[in-house]
């Protein structure tokens, strides 16, 4: 774990504490409420979040600097309308111009 990371989880270890404490005033002043023990209960799961954190940091090289890839330089000419005359229009379900026979 890198020293970055230690800190930070231990900084979120003591305000976690520091909000159980808050919270369990909260329950000697209110009473055992419905939400102060859905707050009681959100406090252990953060406490829990937090543990699993701590289990998956690791020492990891720092990430690598993403290549960039080559721009693609697209022409600013109208398209040949030949190019796409079979093709279906997907913005109206596929429909193409009826045409008309010799009947």
């Amino acid at each position: 774990m890198t020293t970055r990371a230690h800190e930070d989880l231990a900084l979120a270890r003591r305000r976690l504490d520091e909000l159980a404490r808050a919270v369990r005033a909260l329950r000697r002043t209110l009473g055992d409420t419905y939400g102060v023990r859905r707050l009681c209960d959100d406090v252990e799961r953060a406490r829990s979040s937090l543990g699993f954190v701590g289990e998956t940091i690791t020492e990891a090289e720092p990430a690598a600097v993403p290549v960039p890839t080559p721009t693609e330089t697209m022409s600013d000419l109208p398209y040949d309308p030949v190019i796409f005359a079979d093709a279906d229009d997907e913005g109206v379900g596929g429909m193409r111009p009826q045409r008309r026979t010799g009947r």
